[in-house]
């Protein structure tokens, strides 16, 4: 049963009233007890809010954030933090002439100003092209950059041509968001663990910066083995290259369970694609039908099946969508009023290793 907490007003009535001669005319000199009952019920009502405040901080879900971090990281993600910003690392290739050396800390800029350093000074190659490790200046997502961009030399150097082509720059992350932490740190507390069950391989990969959904696959790969899919929601590409997998592949040896083999790797992309007719047919129905369908192959993609308990069904299959959940996503659409859903005609059934995500939209007339 919730305490029943008195405002402010209601306080200061109470007291006015229990407070012998509170209620006494104003008027009268030297009367005490007026102020005294407000400011007894002002330095009560501090208490409660007081109160309320303490319990609040109680609880991950309604803390603070700074008690979030100064504290339920502590309680709750025993070893970890708060995921720090990471910047983008991988290489590139220039061309010129050999034997000209490009020293450490030689800078490229990106055609938006972000600032890329060599790692390691090299001699250029004879054979017209070198490849350099570089890696962002700066921490963070936006040092991510496509395969094949250019990058220009900050100052040129004589015989080197001034543009460098990327062969990958990946790996770079924001710094976690505090509702990001606060979703975690609260997984964490209603899962509990650290005894190797399905929620302590979620934990330990979404440790490492970037990292944002975790499958994890026991026995998939025979006995004695933990398969773990993860992705990167936060990258323009989520599925996660050589290199992060082999980031989280060490930190899941360094932190997860000390036997058996542990293999992380990245599903494979399955886009559905989509043939509707909707009523009405309007630009904005349009968008709202892509939100919805985003919205539920998002929540029930993965790439292996569980049961109801939460445990992988063996043996492994991938996770059917039943087409049902498509056509009530439809019709949640703001401003659907019918629709015919003409692709895809049954369930959506991926393979094992399967990640479903939204493909194209043909709308039907």
């Amino acid at each position: 049963m919730p305490y029943d907490k008195e405002s402010l007003p209601e306080l200061n009535r109470r007291l006015e009233t229990e407070l012998p001669r509170a209620n006494a005319s104003p008027a009268l000199r030297r009367n005490l007890f007026t102020p005294f009952a407000r400011a007894l019920a002002a330095a009560v009502h501090g208490i409660h809010e007081h109160i309320d405040w303490r319990t609040r901080q109680m609880f991950p879900q309604t803390c603070d954030d700074d008690v979030l971090e100064n504290l339920h990281v502590g309680l709750w993600l025993q070893g970890s933090k708060r995921r720090a910003a990471v910047p983008a690392v991988g290489r590139v290739v220039v061309r010129g002439a050999g034997g000209i050396e490009i020293p450490q800390g030689t800078l490229f800029n990106r055609s938006d100003s972000v600032q890329f350093a060599v790692v390691e000074g090299v001699i250029t190659d004879s054979g017209g092209s070198t490849t350099l490790r570089v890696c962002a200046t700066q921490p963070g997502a936006a040092g991510n950059t496509d395969n094949g961009a250019m990058l220009r030399f900050a100052n040129p150097i004589a015989g080197i041509e001034n543009t460098a082509t990327v062969a990958y720059l990946s790996g770079g992350s924001d710094i976690e968001s505090l509702p990001e932490l606060r979703r975690r740190v609260v997984e964490s507390r209603n899962l509990g663990g650290q005894v190797g069950k399905l929620a302590d391989w979620i934990r330990w990969a979404k440790e490492v910066p970037g990292i944002t959904r975790v499958w994890p696959a026991p026995k998939l790969s025979g006995l004695g083995t933990v398969t773990v899919y993860v992705v990167r929601d936060h990258d323009s590409n989520i599925f996660p290259d050589a290199a992060e997998l082999a980031e989280v592949q060490k930190h899941l040896e360094h932190s997860a369970l000390p036997n058996g083999e542990i293999h992380v790797v990245s599903p494979l992309p399955k886009p559905v694609n989509f043939k509707i007719k909707i009523t009405p047919d309007t630009p904005e129905v349009r968008a709202a039908v892509k939100v919805e369908l985003s919205r539920v192959l998002d929540a029930n993609a993965s790439p292996v099946a569980y049961d109801a308990a939460g445990d992988l069904e063996l043996p492994a299959r991938g996770h059917a969508i039943p087409r049902s959940h498509l056509t009530q996503a439809i019709s949640n659409a703001a401003g659907e009023y019918d629709h015919q859903l003409l692709l895809p005609a049954g369930d959506i059934t991926p393979a094992v290793g399967e990640l479903v995500s939204l493909g194209q939209i043909e709308w039907a007339t």
